[in-house]
């Protein structure tokens, strides 16, 4: 997988103090990656290095090679663990919880960066994210999982505005509403199940308050149910037959 890691996939990670190695340089760390997948001689792939710098907003980035890990501010490494995954012109970037380790006031410039940047290169990215926000303003299509599973998926507007499944619903109705004063937030019944013992069936249906017989006994597919919108749920298929009748 050596030859996948880097070159094919970049990865993104939630603590960019943690990401980086706190014994060697940003420099070094950047050169040994571009040197490793791209081949390049050590000055190219010090040109390289400095141009990624340069591109992820670090200032000064033919000084800032030399240094280290903590000599940066957390925004500023999530910088340099961005120019990292793009350093070997990977086709996919996997971005586990990017924003959560930084301050509130530079999660947008975070986001924004890597949104240009993927698309300058023309990298995909799978953004994880438990941010409602974010993927609102960041991706094209969501999945949305339970228990390791994909219970939706579809575009963003479709199941921001149109959810499907039961969880999904829970998710939206979650979300407090700024216009509202003194409501109290829904909130999904029961507690996720160990991933070692997850139930038979649809493993939400000791949590939904909907469930039939249909939804212990056998796991549902994922299956569309509309545009580019699928959903692992029984009842939607019950919803979907209705509607027809009543047509």
């Amino acid at each position: 997988m050596s030859h996948v890691r880097g070159a094919m996939i970049g990865a993104i990670f939630q603590d960019p103090l943690t990401s980086l190695d706190p014994l060697m340089t940003i420099g070094d760390q950047l050169i040994e990656t571009i040197e490793r997948h791209l081949h390049l001689p050590k000055d190219k792939a010090k040109e390289r290095a400095i141009e990624l710098l340069a591109r992820t907003g670090i200032p000064a980035p033919e000084k800032r090679l030399g240094h280290y890990p903590h000599q940066f501010s957390g925004g500023m490494r999530q910088r340099v663990v961005i120019a990292l995954a793009l350093a070997a012109k990977p086709r996919l970037i996997i971005a586990d919880e990017p924003t959560t380790a930084l301050d509130v006031s530079v999660q947008a410039q975070i986001i924004d960066l890597l949104k240009s940047l993927t698309a300058a290169s023309d990298a995909g990215v799978l953004l994880v994210t438990h941010d409602m926000g974010v993927f609102a303003e960041t991706v094209n299509r969501v999945a949305v999982m339970y228990a390791g599973r994909i219970v939706e998926i579809g575009p963003v507007a479709e199941v921001l505005h149109h959810p499907k499944h039961p969880y999904t619903k829970g998710l939206m109705a979650a979300i407090p509403d700024m216009t509202e004063s003194g409501e109290f937030l829904h909130q999904i019944e029961g507690s996720m199940p160990s991933l070692a013992k997850i139930p038979s069936g649809c493993a939400f249906h000791n949590r939904c308050p909907r469930a039939c017989e249909r939804c212990v006994a056998e796991r549902p597919p994922l299956t569309e149910r509309g545009p580019q919108h699928s959903v692992a749920c029984w009842l939607s298929e019950k919803h979907d037959a209705s509607e027809e009748n009543h047509d």
